[in-house]
């Protein structure tokens, strides 16, 4: 799905109505329309008390149709117009459809429904004293909360949020905004739902991941067909990281999993992953795996990809492993998490590698890469994550609420399956592992990243409805493997 900017968004709509497929009353009769549609579908609003919060523009235009629909449905509704009565051309069309809706300035009485039709993707300044007031209050109250298009407060293309309307469920129209798909931003949004209104989209900055298509597999194949997947990873007191790569690497359909076990980590692994192959190493004082360099390259020649760095350490002799491993790799190659690290000082090693690169830092791990703030990560998400993909000819996959994949050429994809359930140590040396796996069996990088991403938080969704978010393992991931497929 497309992802817009506030300024793509009004082009789209502006293009419409020149090209005379909309007027724009009727963009608006169908906006609200559309999300009374699914207001009903989701909530009883028979002799429900219903208060639609009007901006004076665009956005309370929709509140207006909106509430006259849901009182010929039999809600008790009012209007709340704390700015003024919504006055633009557009908007005074529907004036007559409210007529007998009671009209309140200030916000007084209880309500089962609140609904947010303030300012929609037109807001560029904070909010003023008086409606932070009214937005704080309305917060307070317990009762469902919608918002439409976007929630008074957030701006559209995201950024810090001081004051902002806390909805349950988020309305919006032809596609999804850029504020509905980052975390600082999308925790007001609650749940967004995007509602198809018939709006052509030609231009837009940004997609969606979607769901993957299924991969034929080929009856008469054997172990080499599906390649052969290298893991460098794990060191004593960490072994944990390795054995969840590997089992999530041999669940998505890999050959053969080879990994660099350290002689003190041998029975855990070998235990946990039989089918597996280890390649025992010696471990150094400080729990790293010991190897010399015609060993790496020998083992690199003999794999389709690698994965490098989970749960290997940050140690010099880690660091210096991943190091001399990166200098010599010519197949496909995840950096992940301590790899991440050992190369935080040295970046430009990756733009020498003579293969397709993919790192996958968490937000701590991406300022480390960037040299800055977690906050300053959290709040640029998307242009840090172009930077390092851009300057360095790599795959950038920026984890966290809706993931951000980057393309060396700029192109950018959120995610929108997941939840809190994968804030868990391990899931993402589970994501790498299935990362690798599609690697090795001769996946176009990009959908390897991609397909892996969006499976990882789907499978986490579907166990949400049998278990707690808070129960959620990375082994369950693991198992979840077993009955969802690309």
């Amino acid at each position: 799905m497309k992802v817009l900017t506030a300024n793509q968004i009004k082009n789209a709509e502006d293009n419409a109505v020149s090209r005379g497929i909309f007027s724009y009353a009727t963009l608006m009769k169908k906006a609200g329309d559309a999300a009374t549609e699914e207001i009903i579908k989701r909530y009883c609003v028979l002799n429900k008390k219903i208060c639609v919060v009007c901006g004076s523009g665009n956005n309370g235009g929709d509140g207006l149709v909106i509430a006259s629909n849901l009182r010929r449905m039999g809600a008790n509704v009012v209007l709340l117009t704390p700015i003024g009565f919504p006055s633009t051309d557009v908007v005074l069309q529907f004036k007559d459809d409210v007529s007998g809706i009671k009209i309140i300035d200030d916000f007084v009485g209880e309500y089962d429904i609140i609904i947010d039709a303030l300012f929609g993707i037109g807001l560029n300044r904070l909010l003023n004293e008086k409606i932070s007031t009214l937005v704080e209050k309305i917060n307070t109250y317990n009762c469902i909360k919608i918002a439409i298009d976007i929630p008074s407060g957030v701006f559209c293309d995201g950024g810090e949020v001081i004051t902002a309307f806390k909805a349950d469920l988020t309305l919006t129209f032809s596609c999804y905004k850029i504020c509905q798909l980052l975390p600082r931003t999308s925790v007001y949004c609650g749940k967004t739902v995007v509602l198809d209104i018939g709006l052509p989209i030609d231009e837009f900055k940004y997609l969606t991941i979607e769901k993957p298509q299924k991969v034929f597999r080929p009856q008469n194949s054997h172990k080499g067909t599906f390649g052969t997947a290298i893991l460098f990873c794990g060191s004593y007191g960490m072994c944990g990281a390795e054995i969840l790569a590997a089992q999530a690497a041999l669940r998505s359909g890999v050959g053969i999993v080879k990994a660099l076990v350290c002689d003190k980590n041998y029975n855990a692994f070998t235990s946990a992953v039989p089918e597996a192959v280890t390649i025992p190493v010696e471990t150094s004082q400080n729990g790293a795996p010991i190897i010399y360099d015609r060993e790496i390259l020998s083992i690199l020649s003999k794999a389709n990809a690698l994965l490098v760095g989970c749960g290997i350490g940050n140690s010099y002799d880690a660091h210096n492993l991943v190091t001399r491993t990166l200098e010599r790799t010519t197949i496909p190659t995840v950096i992940d998490a301590d790899g991440i690290n050992a190369i935080a000082g040295n970046i430009n090693i990756i733009k020498e590698i003579k293969a397709p690169v993919i790192l996958t830092p968490h937000p701590a791990e991406m300022a480390r890469l960037c040299n800055t703030t977690v906050q300053k990560i959290e709040l640029n998400r998307i242009k840090y994550a172009k930077k390092i993909a851009t300057e360095n000819n790599c795959i950038l996959v920026l984890k966290g609420t809706n993931t951000i994949v980057a393309t060396p050429d700029e192109k950018v994809f959120f995610n929108t399956t997941g939840n809190d359930g994968l804030a868990t140590g391990g899931s993402g040396d589970v994501l790498s592992g299935m990362i690798v796996s599609r690697l090795a069996q001769g996946y176009n990088p990009l959908t390897a990243v991609l397909n892996s991403v969006w499976l990882h938080g789907a499978i986490a969704d579907e166990l949400s409805k049998s278990i707690s978010t808070r129960a959620i393992l990375p082994s369950d991931i693991i198992e979840g493997l077993k009955t969802i497929s690309d």
